[in-house]
């Protein structure tokens, strides 16, 4: 038996086709709400004109949608991980530090999060894919074959770790609703998904090899559907399958739903009713705003330029009108019996502007405040009063800011779940934050299933962090929360490793710490205990510490300590030469035979950081 989807087997090529099928009367007018959504979002709207009129098409509804993009797609973002348990802080930092970095990677790669904010405006739902890319990822060499020398062997696992260390195996595209179909029972956690495009039959043949038996020699571009539910994957390509289901290791869609409920649930989850975007509703006003406008740039026109009308014989009038000169300055000839009167001037008629402001009002309380676009309100205010205005009209985001936070929480799910279940191998990634650079590395073991974590945007102002900052800090010092409570309060992503890294501050401030340090430095050192007997001696005379440090490592150089995990020839580690701190000379790190890979197995791991 194949995967099912309620009563239906995704083994049957019949009901793909009819799911497709109905699907797509099913959304039909959903796809014709985006299509005007695109209409004036593009500027390609039309509205009546008289014969030679202007028109005018006004970016309001693009400068709105533009707006709302702007306040919900920060640049960083707050990911919070819970612990399983109390002795499962680290690895859930550890899962929090690679959601950060693969969320940067993810943007470097193929940006989505604008134009999945973009998409939930437009359209009142967004979609983003996210896969695993297994061409990006390097496979682990097959065992050393008999006579093959240990050192290739080596050589091989070096280059793969260092290839896996800097590939990002993971790729995340926004997919636009207008080519999709979907369960509806569930519109938080829909059980299928049917995306439907055109590719071209030579990528079908490159991609697919069998699928050229089924259906020839094609060439240009064919029909092509991807069948996904939560446990299978199918491709169907010219009404035929490409790829037949086939069980996939994600464990839930790799489609994630961005749905910001700015809709209704009506009887039988009509996706036209369920999925409505900021303009829907508004666009007759948008439109008569540009009719307005347009209607006003003609009474304009009239009024600055003016008729002109000549009476007089017709030689002479004629005469007057091939060479008159409106240019500033222009000496223009009127012989006796030519009179030249210009036409009355029209003003625009209040009405016009009246409406226009009346239009303008309506919009902008139907969608997006011009205080949250950067203009100043109407009526005098004072700083403190905008920024109330505009905290109120940034409201009107507050939906698509929580869609998106559960959609990054989705997506956040299937990084997790890719590792987890489908890499099944640590993997490194790099990022920004708010308070800088970071890299994380991530293993199987430090997630265990456990896939919960938690989005917040950061959408506050310089000031406003500041202000967070100052408040946890004093509620911090008055004792009523503890310190990595205060600090991620405060914004700060990986608390566990700042409050290390403040306790190591502390511990090496201490002056008994710093004098036991001298001692020992000085002791090992002989131009060091020279130089802090001169400064006890004379310390007018005393250089600085920069300049004593700078001393030292031009004249002795850096300790050289053995490195027991470089498999490089010329390691002195290997040869016994110098010992190992402790004293003994360490072990060759060479092996001499098939026996020892699990020591060479061993000494990777050590050196990359993996725990097995």
């Amino acid at each position: 038996m194949g995967a099912k989807v309620g009563e239906a087997d995704i083994d049957s090529l019949s009901w793909v086709r009819n799911e497709l099928s109905e699907g797509k009367l099913r959304f039909n007018k959903f796809y014709r709400q985006c299509r005007e959504a695109d209409t004036y979002y593009n500027g390609e709207f039309n509205f009546d004109t008289p014969q030679g009129g202007t028109m005018l098409r006004l970016g309001t509804f693009r400068s709105v949608v533009k707006t709302g993009v702007d306040h919900v797609a920060p640049s960083f973002m707050d990911v919070t991980v819970p612990a399983r348990s109390p002795r499962a802080s680290a690895a859930a930092e550890r899962a929090e530090k690679f959601l950060t970095g693969a969320n940067h990677m993810s943007e470097m790669n193929n940006p989505t999060k604008r134009e999945v904010v973009k998409h939930q405006f437009l359209y009142g739902v967004a979609w983003k894919k996210i896969e695993f890319t297994g061409h990006q990822w390097a496979d682990f060499p097959s065992p050393p074959a008999e006579g093959e020398k240990e050192e290739a062997y080596r050589d091989k696992i070096e280059d793969l770790l260092s290839e896996r260390d800097f590939s990002f195996p993971f790729s995340a595209e926004t997919v636009n609703p207008q080519e999709m179909v979907w369960d509806l029972s569930n519109p938080f956690n829909p059980s299928f998904v049917i995306r439907f495009y055109r590719v071209r039959a030579e990528w079908i043949r490159a991609h697919f090899p069998e699928w050229e038996s089924k259906r020839g020699a094609i060439t240009g571009y064919v029909p092509f559907f991807e069948v996904w539910t939560k446990d299978s994957v199918a491709y169907v390509a010219d009404n035929v399958w490409a790829m037949k289901p086939r069980k996939h290791s994600y464990g839930r869609l790799p489609y994630v739903q961005y749905f910001p409920q700015t809709g209704i649930t009506t009887v039988g989850r009509k996706p036209e009713n369920l999925y409505q975007g900021m303009g829907h509703g508004n666009y007759g006003m948008i439109s008569a705003q540009s009719q307005m406008a347009s209607q006003f740039i003609d009474i304009t026109k009239k009024a600055a330029w003016r008729n002109r009308e000549v009476h007089g014989p017709a030689a002479l009038a004629n005469d007057v009108i091939a060479n008159y000169s409106d240019e500033p300055g222009a000496i223009n000839h009127i012989p006796p019996g030519v009179t030249v009167v210009a036409s009355e001037v029209i003003d625009a008629p209040q009405s016009v502007l009246m409406g226009k402001d009346l239009l303008d009002d309506a919009i902008e309380e139907a969608t997006v405040s011009k205080v949250s676009r950067g203009n100043s309100p109407k009526q005098s205010a004072s700083g403190y009063h905008a920024a109330v205005l505009a905290g109120i009209a940034a409201l009107n985001f507050g939906s698509v800011q929580e869609a998106t936070e559960r959609g990054l929480q989705g997506d956040n799910e299937l990084y997790l779940r890719i590792v987890d279940n489908v890499i099944r191998d640590r993997v490194t990634v790099w990022g920004k934050t708010e308070a800088g650079s970071l890299d994380a590395t991530l293993r199987p073991k430090d997630i265990r299933g456990h896939y919960v974590n938690i989005v917040r945007l950061n959408t506050v102002a310089p000031e406003e962090q500041e202000r967070k900052v100052n408040m946890w800090s004093e509620q911090w010092r008055a004792g009523f929360v503890d310190h990595q409570t205060a600090l991620r309060k405060a914004g700060v992503s990986n608390p566990l490793e700042v409050s290390a890294a403040i306790a190591a501050e502390k511990f090496f401030d201490n002056e008994l710490v710093q004098q036991a340090f001298a001692q020992a430095a000085s002791s090992a050192i002989p131009l060091l205990q020279q130089s802090l007997e001169a400064i006890q001696s004379d310390p007018s005379n005393a250089d600085t510490a920069e300049s004593v440090a700078e001393n030292i490592v031009n004249t002795q150089g850096a300790l050289q300590l053995s490195n027991p995990g470089n498999f490089n020839g010329q390691n002195q580690a290997a040869t016994g030469a110098p010992s190992a701190p402790g004293g003994g000379t360490p072990p060759a790190v060479k092996p001499t035979g098939v026996g020892d890979q699990g020591l060479i197995a061993r000494q990777m791991r050590e050196r990359q950081g993996v725990q097995r």
